[in-house]
């Protein structure tokens, strides 16, 4: 809320400086801060007519700057404002919140990609260690320590021939 001071028809008066909204039908609807601010420029108007101008420069009616003193006067304005003040302070809750939810959400989609990553992983080394198990398991009569036939020398390989009594 903007207040500067102006000079209007000879008195100092306050330029309220705050958006008035808008209903659905197209009426005006004035928030609590422009009714205190207007309740506060109207007991500043002492002069002769300048209640009259203060309600022309808005395009008000008497009755409504009735019903606004007459809020002020019951207290009403004060309990708007707390009540305003602690929505605002709600929905900053919900905007943490919020924050916090879509941040997790993050975390978590992080969280899965690593573990399915993680699952592919531990498949690829089960095979493995199947495959590896089978290998050395797959000839358990042949000596070890022997080398294929392809890798013998040409006397080496004679000897093999008669051993397994091919020649």
């Amino acid at each position: 809320m903007r207040h500067v001071l102006a000079w209007a028809w000879g008195i100092e008066m306050l330029v309220i400086d705050i958006e008035i909204g808008r209903t659905t039908t197209g009426g005006r609807t004035f928030p609590v801060a422009f009714r205190i601010a207007f309740v506060e420029q109207w007991d500043l108007c002492t002069d002769h007519g300048a209640k009259v101008r203060l309600l022309r420069e808005h395009n008000l009616a008497k009755s409504t700057v009735r019903n606004w003193l007459r809020s002020r006067d019951a207290g009403e304005y004060k309990a708007q404002m707390a009540s305003a003040a602690e929505e605002r302070s709600l929905r900053r809750m919900e905007n943490f919140d919020r924050a916090e939810f879509d941040k997790l959400r993050k975390e978590n989609r992080e969280l899965k990609r690593k573990l399915a990553q993680s699952e592919a992983v531990q498949e690829i080394l089960g095979k493995a260690y199947e495959l590896l198990e089978g290998i050395t398991t797959s000839s358990p009569d042949e000596d070890p320590t022997e080398i294929p036939v392809t890798l013998l020398s040409a006397s080496e390989y004679a000897l093999w021939l008669e051993r397994n009594k091919l020649s």
